[in-house]
């Protein structure tokens, strides 16, 4: 299992809700509005071309993976995200 950061840009119509549902049923918590948190068996390339698949052709998605031990801080983010960084990505 690896730990994504998996953020996006939905640009003319902003269809939210397949992109969001998607993320839900994957288990993600959103850290940010357009920035989420994972933990996954899938492969970053198809977790993004799968989110590909719920949005626009004029969109944008980064899937990042996160190795324990990285550094990471937070300002007026969701707890649940940060909950969330708290016990999967040990700082040290």
């Amino acid at each position: 299992m690896a730990h994504y950061i998996i953020s996006y840009d939905l640009h003319n119509q902003r269809n939210y809700e397949p992109v969001w549902d998607q993320l839900g049923a994957w288990g993600a918590v959103r850290l940010l509005e357009s920035l989420w948190v994972l933990t996954s068996g899938i492969n970053a390339a198809t977790l993004r071309d799968e989110l590909r698949g719920k949005m626009d052709g004029d969109d944008s998605v980064a899937v990042i993976e996160l190795k324990p031990g990285s550094e990471w801080g937070s300002w007026n983010a969701k707890q649940a995200g940060v909950d969330w960084l708290s016990r999967n990505i040990q700082r040290y």
